[in-house]
Parts: C-alpha cells; structure tokens; sequence
C-alpha cells in the first residue's frame, strides 16, 4: 500500500519505523517506543508534554514521507532532551515566557535533525520560515535561549507546542517532583538504548558525537566542591602552628605550620530568587546545613535577591540544623547581582566569605565583593565569573 493511502495513524507508524531503521535516527528508537503516539483532530501542527507524541491530523495529512519524518524526529528530540520535564527548564518558561523558549527549543531540535541529515536524503523541512540557523549548531537549548534574549527581535514560530509540566494528557496537574525524576530515568534509559542500537548498526563502537549527552556524568560533585570551600574559609589563616603541622608539604618532607583562626566569623550566602532556582533550595541548603553543623560558623546570613537584595536573614549555630526549612525567599523580579555587593558595603557587613546561588543570567558588568567568593551556578555551564570559584549545579 502506497504512503498516501494510510491512514493518519498509519502514517505515524510507518515514519516512526522508518526513523528506527535509519543507521542515524536510531539513535531515538528507544524514546520512539515510550509513551503515545497519537493522531488528534482540532491540534494545528504537533505536541509533546515530555513523553507523549500527539499529532494534528490534518497538518499530517498534507505532509509527505520525509517532511512527516521530519516531524516525528522534531517531537522524539524534545523528549530525548527532556524539554518539557526538567525543573530548570519549566523555570525558564515561567521566567521568560513560551513563545522565546519553545523558539529556543527548535532551533536546538531543528539543528541536530539537520546535522545528521545534511543532505536531506531522509527528511525534508514540513514548513516554511522554521527555527533553523547554523550558528546555533552544537548548543543547547540554554545557550541558544541565552542568546535569544541577548537580542530578542522578531523570530520565526515555533514549529509545534511543548506542553510543560505534565499537563500534556489534559490532566491540567503537574507532574510530582517523584514522577518527573522516574521520567527522567526513563528518557536516560531510553538514550542509552539508542545509542547502543546505533553502535550495533554501525558495527563500531564509537557512536559519533554524544548528541544526546548519553556519556555525560549529569550530577555534578557539587557537593564536595561546597564543603571544601566553607571548610578552608572557617578554618582561617589568621595564626599558625606546627601541632598538627601543615600536611600538604609533610608527604614532600617538609615540615612547616599549618594555620587557623580564633573565632570562625559570618558565612553570607546571597541567593537569587529567580523562578529556576526554586527547585535547588531545599537540595543546596539541605547541604549547608549538614556542612555547617560540623564547621559552626558565628552565624550564616542569607540574602534574598533579585534586583535588589529583598530578604536577610540569619542564623545562629543552635538554628543550623532547620536552615532549609526556616528560608523565606523574597523577591522574584529580575537578576541584577551587583545589588549584593551594594547591600553589603551599606550595611558595613564583614563575612569571612560569600556564597552566590544563581542561574548565571545577570548583567554583563557587575560589581563583587573583595570576600572570597563561591559561585554556585545552576544548570548553566556557560556562565563563568570574573572571580572567585565556580560549582555547577544540576538536577
């Protein structure tokens, strides 16, 4: 039976068969196989919430094989990349809107579909004045949304709509927090299938560039990089002794002092309360509190941010073990980082050190404290800081 015969569904299938066998495209067969596939009347082009596919039944009936190919990968590569479900992600879409972020999304989609088929000899473009330009080509959906607001002019529509949070099956509800990372276990399972499908069509066993970030280590050890920081500002190097002697130089036979402080002094920790943060706050400061516990500062100070400093609270050391379940954030408009170092001089306030907690989306020329400083930044891995330490946090 010839394509144009089928039936929409028909069709649906014989194009997610069709992307399967391809030597490339498997790379989604396992993202392909999970959830729906559905053909639905009254839906302008195509949907996904994550883990279903749904498309417009007569959007796909005016497509051919390729552009209907097309299509199907557009909606498994959201999925494969977690558009729709991670945390941070859904923060974006509450911070800065759908339209830019859906935009920011297909530029990403559109150009790994591209990448792997440059010569369209599988797939051909379904509309006209779609998402598509090779600068963004190797960038994730941050960066190319970092960029987008950098110059937000007029941009093209977005191919199809990214139903975010589980609210994909009409359910209006959104995912709990258990839900979505068994989804997100599921898409990284469903990754590794492909790719391993792909390395045995191919008979190798590179499978090319991790397009789907399969080989990635996606939890940083953030946590260390958290307790050596406050552990080396509250140790201190005002004094010094040689009981214990400096440990570093023993192994070299050297035998020179280590040093140390008297009193531990003020720990600042200087948050910004946009929307992407949300999710990290009971995680990052579930992990100061067990930190400071051991360290006993004087006191911790928690700035709330936005562009101004909203919030300042502090916490004595009989008060550290309920820090994540004593935060009130304040604030919630935009980012502007300098307010913390102006909040600071105001106040006169002396801290040993400061820990910054932010997405990384701030203004271009900012002012830092001459404290020494820890950056936790959170799931942004372009963001680098004129000084001080970095952390990159993730889910």
């Amino acid at each position: 039976m010839s394509f144009d015969k089928l039936t929409p569904n028909q069709k649906i299938q014989a194009a997610n068969i069709d992307c399967m066998r391809h030597h490339k495209f498997a790379l989604l067969s396992g993202i392909i196989c999970m959830g729906k596939s559905e053909v639905k009347d009254g839906m302008p082009t195509a949907c996904t919430d994550g883990k279903n596919k749904y498309y417009g039944a007569e959007f796909i009936s005016n497509l051919n094989r390729k552009q209907l190919r097309y299509v199907v990968l557009h909606e498994n590569f959201h999925v494969a990349l977690k558009h729709c479900v991670l945390p941070t992600y859904i923060g974006y879409v509450k911070r800065f809107g759908a339209q830019i972020n859906n935009v920011a999304m297909d530029f990403v989609v559109n150009g790994l579909i591209e990448e792997l088929d440059p010569d369209f000899k599988f797939v051909e473009r379904p509309v006209q004045n779609m998402c598509i330009d090779k600068k963004y080509q190797g960038m994730s959906y941050p960066q190319v949304l970092q960029d987008l607001l950098k110059d937000a002019k007029e941009m093209p529509m977005p191919m199809d709509d990214h139903q975010m949070d589980g609210e994909g099956e009409g359910t209006g509800e959104p995912m709990s927090a258990e839900d979505k990372e068994k989804l997100g276990k599921m898409i990284d399972d469903a990754n590794r299938q492909g790719e391993l499908l792909v390395r045995k069509m191919r008979g190798d066993e590179a499978g090319g560039r991790d397009i789907l970030g399969t080989a990635q280590e996606r939890v940083t050890n953030w946590r260390d990089a958290l307790q050596d920081f406050i552990n080396s500002v509250c140790v201190g190097d005002e004094n010094s002794r040689f009981c214990p002697p400096n440990k570093r130089l023993l192994a070299s036979g050297f035998i020179m002092p280590s040093h140390f402080d008297e009193t531990i002094g003020e720990i600042i920790i200087a948050c910004d309360t946009s929307g992407s943060m949300h999710w990290a706050y009971p995680i990052v400061f579930g992990e100061v509190a067990r930190i400071v516990q051991n360290t006993r500062p004087d006191s911790v100070r928690m700035l709330w941010w936005d562009t101004s400093v909203c919030g300042d609270q502090t916490f004595k050391p009989e008060q550290y073990p309920d820090i994540a379940k004593a935060l009130a954030p304040k604030g919630g408009g935009g980012t502007t980082v300098s307010c913390v170092a102006d909040y600071i001089d105001e106040h006169k306030i002396k801290a040993k050190a400061v820990i910054m907690l932010t997405d990384g989306y701030i203004e271009s020329d900012y002012r830092m404290t001459d404290m020494p400083t820890l950056w936790g930044v959170v799931e942004n891995d372009d963001f680098v800081p004129r000084a001080g330490k970095v952390m990159r946090i993730k889910p």
